[in-house]
């Protein structure tokens, strides 16, 4: 009997492997070991809100998004949120464990929209990463960058100004996922200022001021849905 399809006549399989090889931890792979890996991977859905894991009882593994928006969250010791990471589709996340080298510290995952990922479990990517060494060495070299990244995240929460830290949020956000139009960059994400606050390490009141001080100024103005960058420029001095 032949796979389940979906409603448009594709089957989960086929879904997968559509979306992996625009992945570009696969990209090194020919079309028969993409048809492989995805025997791998498995298909998860979350409505907005629902939490992917916990950072207590996380088992290890490797998500990738498909489609929403999820956010990385880390607990400081004073009981403060912060989000150390916002996950767009095609980005991975997640860590592997190997023997005993197991994280000392890891973070829960929430989803802000409705999401869909793939997860290939621990055991799974090891054996793939066996397999295919190129994967291993991507996985690796992503791990990396998200680790220095939070770093730079931790660093600029623990020694910056408060509007430094908001605009610097509000350009890599621009610079990842703005669209330009009539001059303005325009950043179609449903944050609200408490996710501004966690990602900048403030309060929830500051980060209102501060960002409508700014659309008093013209240089960002904010909307449900969508924060508009009017004036770059004055948010880059910021950063100077």
């Amino acid at each position: 009997m032949g796979k389940k399809a979906t409603a448009k006549g594709r089957t989960p399989e086929d879904i997968k492997l559509e979306f992996i090889q625009k992945v570009h931890l696969f990209e090194d792979l020919n079309p028969d070991e993409l048809r492989e890996a995805v025997r791998y991977m498995n298909i998860k859905e979350y409505d907005k809100n629902d939490y992917l894991f916990f950072e207590e009882d996380a088992e290890p593994g490797i998500f990738i998004l498909i489609d929403g928006l999820v956010k990385l969250i880390k607990e400081t010791q004073d009981g403060k949120t912060i989000i150390v990471r916002l996950v767009f589709p095609g980005d991975v996340f997640g860590w592997i464990e190997w023997g005993r080298n197991t994280p000392k510290s890891t973070y829960t995952a929430m989803a802000i929209l409705k999401s869909k990922v793939l997860y290939i479990s621990n055991k799974d990517f090891i054996t793939l990463a066996i397999k295919y060494p190129a994967v291993a060495i991507k996985m690796t070299c992503d791990a990396t960058a998200n680790l220095l990244q939070t770093y730079e995240i931790l660093k600029s929460i623990a020694s910056g100004r408060v509007e430094e830290r908001i605009a610097k949020v509000l350009l890599e956000l621009a610079d990842r996922i703005g669209v330009e139009k009539d001059g303005k960059i325009i950043i179609k994400l449903p944050l609200t200022r408490q996710d501004i606050a966690e990602m900048t390490g403030t309060t929830v009141e500051t980060a209102i001021r501060v960002m409508s001080r700014w659309k008093k100024q013209g240089i960002i103005n904010t909307e449900r849905g969508y924060i508009e960058i009017i004036n770059r420029r004055e948010l880059e001095k910021l950063l100077v």
